[in-house]
């Protein structure tokens, strides 16, 4: 069975909603555990990330990355890291 014929080379336009705005820029905290921990500036939410994929591109430069809370594009900043106090 196939799926309807549509134009699979037109891409939706909500794909392109944030494509013009620049990503909103976050601290995040280091956690002891290796974790980055931040604070989702739209819905004032902490979020961890615990991905280690994510973790390693973050560690190396700044990181814009889909926030799991909200759903935007926020980016993190690798020179605004705190380390968490133990």
């Amino acid at each position: 069975m196939s799926l309807p014929s549509e134009n699979w080379g037109t891409i939706h336009p909500s794909v392109y909603r944030q494509s013009n705005e620049p990503a909103r820029r976050v601290s995040a905290t280091l956690r002891p555990s290796g974790a980055v921990r931040y604070r989702c500036p739209v819905t004032h939410s902490f979020v961890l990330v615990t991905d280690p994929a994510v973790l390693a591109r973050i560690a190396e430069r700044d990181t814009r990355m889909r926030c799991m809370d909200c759903g935007e594009m926020h980016l993190l900043m690798h020179d605004t890291f705190l380390h968490a106090r133990d």
